[in-house]
């Protein structure tokens, strides 16, 4: 990746994905509980249950979250896969971290994550066969494990045991992560960054933490995973900002900065208490 990949802002990129149908999966479709969206007010019980940090959100941005996490519900179909059964809460959890990185007030111009259909829930990590070749030209024979996937076509797809691990305060955060990159793809002109009506504040701060990044041996915050790509590194600042906000401030403070500005809200004092939701 070259070192000004966010300097480039009018690139426009476009790609076809062909998506094959799941034959080896055995797939629990929840379509009756995604059509029905639950009222804001049902919601802030159940979210603030799951996500107690809400509790740290200003009133305003807590009732526009639940009311983003009921528009959420109410479009994105749920579906459990290799047997998991999909319930309230698993939906409310998924739901509440990704309506995390929309609260600006402008965050929805092109709607909320429109490219995303449907979310695939697997009990845990999951197996993924590889397609693209190495830098040799192979392809390995051997599925991947991963935790999580987003999809450019029309879904994401995260293992629950790690959704319910970041509610516990994990520092990994799939869903963060995932959602995040469903945010990148929908900018056109920048990769590692969403939607912003200016990239030059934002480009100095991401191209400068992410060089830092790669040139760290043992990073002591951010994962190393984030020096593959902007992309990834955007993906994995989230998480950070997300679920170690004051660490981040305390060790990457321009970059804590930048991710405040941008989603509108502090994390500093946040803590993550363990959490318990139902289907564990």
């Amino acid at each position: 990746m070259a070192p000004g990949a966010w300097a480039v802002i009018a690139i426009l990129v476009a790609i076809t994905l062909i998506v094959g149908p799941l034959t080896t999966l055995k797939i629990i479709s929840n379509r009756r509980k995604a059509a029905e969206p639950a009222p804001p007010a049902d919601l802030l019980e159940p979210l603030l249950r799951l996500l107690p940090v809400l509790a740290q959100l200003p009133d305003e941005l807590r009732e526009r979250h639940a009311q983003r996490a009921a528009q959420f519900l109410a479009g994105k179909r749920f579906v459990g896969c290799d047997g998991l059964q999909v319930e309230d809460d698993m939906r409310i959890a998924v739901a509440g971290f990704a309506c995390l990185l929309v609260l600006q007030p402008d965050a929805l111009r092109g709607g909320l994550f429109p490219a995303v259909k449907k979310i695939l829930l697997y009990p845990d990590a999951f197996l993924v066969p590889v397609t693209e070749p190495d830098e040799f030209g192979l392809v390995d024979d051997e599925p991947q494990e991963r935790i999580g996937e987003s999809w450019q076509g029309d879904r994401v797809v995260l293992s629950w045991r790690d959704v319910q691990a970041a509610l516990a305060g994990d520092e990994v955060n799939v869903v963060v992560h995932e959602f995040a990159h469903q945010l990148d793809d929908e900018s056109l002109t920048a990769e590692g960054a969403p939607n912003l009506p200016d990239y030059a504040r934002w480009a100095g701060v991401m191209q400068q933490e992410f060089e830092r990044l790669r040139r760290q041996r043992r990073p002591r915050l951010l994962d190393p995973y984030g020096a593959e790509s902007p992309a990834e590194f955007f993906g994995v600042v989230t998480e950070a900002f997300i679920q170690r906000g004051a660490e981040l401030a305390q060790h990457h403070p321009k970059l804590y900065e930048l991710l405040r500005d941008t989603f509108g809200y502090d994390t500093r004092d946040w803590l993550w208490p363990a959490a318990a939701p139902s289907g564990a």
